[in-house]
């Protein structure tokens, strides 16, 4: 609406005034006229209060929204309530579906705000909170008091990645791993372990009793087979130790395994020169590295000591040996070497043999992992060499890395803190 417009039909309301102001005076023209000025002053004066008050801000809405009339705001206004009532109602339909999702997780699912009130907690969560009801927006300092998972999930909550956290109470074991979230505040995900737990125990349990029952009917079969070399074949006598020693080698390792992950295997550490230990190693293996026209050589610093336990650090470099040399190929090269470095101890088995394909890297370090068998038919072995590496040398408190090029060779590396006491 236009301004003149506008002023006309404030005057054509304001026109009954004027009549009746005109017949309740004399009836003279200069009154009148008088009225017919007062008139239009007053109807001009509230026309423009009129116009400054509701039209004015109409049509700079009008304007500054590009558009030329107020039906076109009226389409405009239109048009957004309706993405506001499609937007209202994805926001309803996301909600349901993350607590349809959290719902449904087998884990407890937990998101608290910058404050630590619940902005959502699925029915795991809440059986490991043990609250039969709870409502949204509650704090959880009510529900919670162990310091170790309040302290956790603050720190998630200030942008730190918060350590798994490791509860009991009376509803079982539980693994907290609490996470930040980019708007603040945290999301916790709640595991119960205990089943878990109880399963690997088992597990162990049997793999343990199941590989210390065969060492005896498996010293029986040894003997027995040497007791008929005369009676048989030799090849067919050497074939047949040979698998019996194979096996007796699965079975030992099975059994340690095991026991380090059990936790039985005793540490004794001292600090001693590591030097004899690599001499040993390397003369226990000189005749197969001759076998396999693979050149063993050793580079150590003089007077090198440290502590560690010489059984496991002697189990550690006969794997990693005997792995390099395995899977070696004639006229390649292994090395066992060690440097002081500032506060660690640092020893290193090399070799110029198959390598590992960088998709494996991850993976070699498993409990029962090989490498394609095609690469190395007639090794033998159930994957554990190195498995037992990884646990043995985490037992004595040092470091294992490992860096392979395909078709290069192959580099671990373990480091041991010079002062260091075996991990429990």
């Amino acid at each position: 609406m236009t301004r003149g417009r506008h002023f006309l039909i404030t005057a054509l309301a304001g026109l009954p005034i004027l009549v009746i102001a005109i017949a309740a005076t004399s009836s003279t023209l200069s009154s009148w006229v008088w009225i017919a000025v007062f008139w239009l002053a007053g109807v001009g004066l509230a026309g423009e209060i009129v116009w400054r008050r509701s039209q004015q801000p109409v049509n700079t809405l009008v304007a500054s929204l590009g558009l030329t009339s107020i039906h076109q705001v009226a389409n405009r206004v239109g048009r957004l309530h309706n993405d506001a009532e499609q937007c209202r109602t994805e926001r309803t339909q996301m909600s349901q579906l993350i607590d349809d999702i959290s719902t449904g997780l087998g884990e407890g699912l937990l998101v608290v705000d910058p404050d630590l009130h619940l902005r959502l907690c699925n029915p795991r969560a809440q059986h490991f909170l043990g609250a039969e009801s709870l409502t949204l927006g509650e704090s959880l300092l009510d529900l919670e008091r162990d310091p170790d998972v309040v302290n956790g999930i603050r720190h998630a909550v200030g942008g730190r990645d918060g350590q798994r956290i490791l509860v009991e109470n009376p509803r079982g074991i539980w693994e907290l791993r609490p996470f930040p979230l980019s708007q603040g505040g945290a999301v916790v995900l709640v595991t119960e372990v205990g089943p878990l737990r109880r399963a690997a125990e088992l597990r162990r349990r049997f793999v343990q009793d199941l590989s210390h029952e065969l060492r005896s009917p498996l010293a029986v079969m040894r003997t027995t087979v040497e007791a008929l070399e005369d009676e048989i074949p030799p090849e067919i006598t050497h074939m047949m130790v040979r698998q019996v020693e194979r096996i007796t080698r699965l079975t030992d390792e099975l059994y340690e395994l095991a026991s380090i992950e059990a936790g039985t295997l005793k540490m004794e550490t001292a600090h001693q020169s590591v030097g004899p230990i690599v001499r040993q190693v390397a003369s226990d293996f000189g005749a197969v590295a001759s076998r396999a026209e693979v050149d063993l050589r050793i580079d150590l610093p003089e007077d090198f000591a440290f502590n560690f336990d010489t059984r496991a650090l002697t189990r550690v470099l006969s794997n990693l040996v005997d792995n390099a040399i395995k899977y070696n190929h004639p006229g390649g090269w292994v090395k066992i070497s060690a440097k002081r470095l500032e506060d660690a101890a640092q020893i290193a088995v090399e070799d110029s043999g198959l390598g590992i394909p960088a998709s494996e890297l991850g993976a070699v370090l498993q409990r029962f992992y090989r490498v394609d068998r095609a690469r190395t038919p007639g090794t033998g072995g159930l994957g554990l060499g190195l498995a037992i590496v990884k646990h043995m040398v985490q037992l004595i408190g040092g470091d294992l890395k490992l860096d392979s090029r395909e078709g290069v060779g192959t580099r671990v590396t373990v480091t041991f803190p010079i002062d260091s006491a075996p991990a429990e």
